[in-house]
């Protein structure tokens, strides 16, 4: 048989239902992934607390440690609800959404899409749906968040040191950026200890 034939012959067709359940159960195996990560965790736990608890929270852990694009959006409309002095149930995150885009969107300026803001809807709902013990456990999500950005710093900073060394850059710029580096590890490494501390002292 030759190889045209080989592969007009149905073995070496791919068995499109099969396909299709593959790519249904890795959706779904993506999703409860998502639903239990600590950003997830700790975004819909917010909405279960009190201004003053969730404002603690926020002070702790800076919006650029919230690595999804869309989760980072709900968590900055969280910290302008607290911000504001309210308390950041869904339906007042959900209307401040309306008017304000994620920071870094393409069009941050404007209000978000129709289809957008139907996403940032279904996505606080399933975040605050899905919290687990958001009143016992949002400390421990947020120190689980910081030590995730801590990684992906330290992961992203290391990268950016060898491009900056194969690019030729004098040793004053190097060490610069080393400097620049070393602090924002730091101030990382010091709110996921501040956490850890603070998570303690519930238990």
């Amino acid at each position: 048989m030759t190889a045209a034939h080989q592969r007009r012959s149905p073995e070496a067709v791919p068995d499109t239902a099969a396909v299709s359940a593959t790519g249904a159960d890795t959706w779904r195996a993506k999703s409860v992934i998502d639903q239990y990560s600590p950003e997830h965790q700790l975004i819909g736990s917010l909405m279960w607390l009190s201004t003053a608890q969730a404002r603690t929270l926020l002070d702790l852990v800076p919006d650029t440690a919230i690595w999804r694009p869309h989760a980072r959006w709900a968590y900055e409309l969280i910290r302008q609800v607290v911000d504001n002095g309210d308390t950041p149930t869904p339906p007042a995150v959900l209307a401040l959404g309306r008017y304000h885009g994620a920071s870094d969107a393409i069009d941050a300026g404007q209000p978000p899409t129709g289809q957008r803001y139907g996403q940032l809807a279904q996505y606080l709902f399933d975040a605050y749906s899905q919290a687990v013990a958001p009143t016992a456990a949002a400390g421990a999500y947020a120190r689980e968040v910081l030590d995730q950005a801590y990684r992906r710093a330290f992961d992203t900073c290391g990268i950016a040191m060898q491009q900056l060394a194969s690019s030729g850059a004098d040793r004053d710029d190097l060490t610069t950026q080393f400097a620049a580096i070393r602090d924002g590890l730091a101030d990382l490494w010091r709110r996921a200890d501040t956490a850890a501390k603070m998570q303690g002292q519930q238990r």
